[in-house]
């Protein structure tokens, strides 16, 4: 019995070693390979790796040849003729079936996939910044992971849940659905912040500059942006830009300078009104001032120092006690 089941292997492996190299001597039956195919899954059956030619009674035996009997979903793989003709002789050897001369032709790799739909990615980074800024204007999105699911299906529904949101972050969750049920599920943490108004420039500003209100605006910009800025713009009308200053830069305290309309040691006249009383004299600023500010000024004529407000360039408006 051993021998004969020896004699039996080495004729199964003759012969196909004789289909894979050598065209058959008479005609028999034919699998054609495809060069790609995919696949629901598992198993994987001779017809719908080949075309089959033949008898009718062989196309029949030859299609329900299992070839693969595990194939991941969302996967790829090759299988080779030669790989498939051993499946072919195996089979047949098994289940004692006898064909005539089988010839596997083809090319001579078979690539195999399974149904696989990537979804997420940029759609879904897309679709969370937008869902913050039409739901929560006072936040701004700074990073969103990069999320792909593999779903293998060719159809299903997607849904975006917002579960918290804070200063520094908010808590997505992303499903995927078929047929209303879910296939797979994803927490997203995303990075957000809250905007601030502040002062910026609306237009360049060269150096030396006086700064009108036509030059500059607020914008809404990331609070931690926003540090030592300036969030109106009266603060920063009338200073002297100190650098140039880029249209849409933040304009902060360092890139200005203040327009002195009194400078220290510099002659000023101080006016005094009361009523009808109205009094003109001369003075020696002792401090620097801009428009509004109250300064020391010391009186030529007595040289008693007087406390004065600033209200144009050289002009200083004296305070009664």
């Amino acid at each position: 019995m051993r021998c004969s089941g020896l004699w039996q292997a080495l004729k199964l492996s003759l012969l196909l070693l004789v289909f894979l190299l050598i065209p058959a001597l008479s005609r028999g039956a034919e699998v054609i390979l495809k060069g790609e195919v995919t696949a629901g899954g598992a198993p994987l059956y001779l017809s719908q790796l080949a075309t089959v030619v033949g008898s009718p009674e062989e196309v029949k035996l030859l299609k329900q040849i299992p070839v693969l009997n595990h194939l991941p979903l969302c996967s790829e793989r090759t299988i080779s003729k030669r790989e498939v003709a051993s499946k072919i002789a195996l089979y047949l050897e098994r289940n004692g079936l006898a064909v005539g001369d089988i010839e596997v032709k083809g090319p001579n790799r078979v690539v195999v996939k399974t149904p696989c739909s990537k979804v997420g990615g940029d759609s879904l980074s897309e679709l969370i910044r937008s869902y913050i800024k039409e739901n929560y204007p006072d936040f701004t999105v700074l990073y969103v992971p990069r999320i792909t699911v593999q779903v293998p299906y060719p159809h299903y529904d997607q849904e975006l849940r917002l579960v918290s949101i804070g200063n520094g972050y908010a808590r997505f969750i992303y499903q995927v659905l078929v047929n209303g049920k879910v296939v797979k599920k994803v927490w997203i943490p995303v990075r957000i912040d809250r905007l601030e108004r502040v002062v910026v420039a609306a237009v360049l500003i060269p150096k030396g500059t006086k700064i009108t209100p036509t030059m500059v605006k607020l914008a809404s910009v990331p609070s931690r942006k926003a540090y030592n800025a300036f969030h109106s713009v009266k603060e920063v009308v009338g200073s002297i830009a100190r650098t140039d200053i880029l249209s849409g830069k933040i304009i902060r305290p360092t890139m200005l300078k203040p327009n002195f309309l009194v400078k220290r040691n510099m002659p000023v006249k101080v006016v005094y009104n009361s009523g009808p009383i109205h009094i003109e004299l001369l003075g020696v600023a002792l401090d620097n001032g801009v428009k509004g500010h109250i300064i020391r000024v010391k009186n030529i004529s007595t040289g008693k120092v007087l406390r004065c407000r600033v209200v144009g360039e050289g002009l200083v408006e004296f305070l009664s006690e």
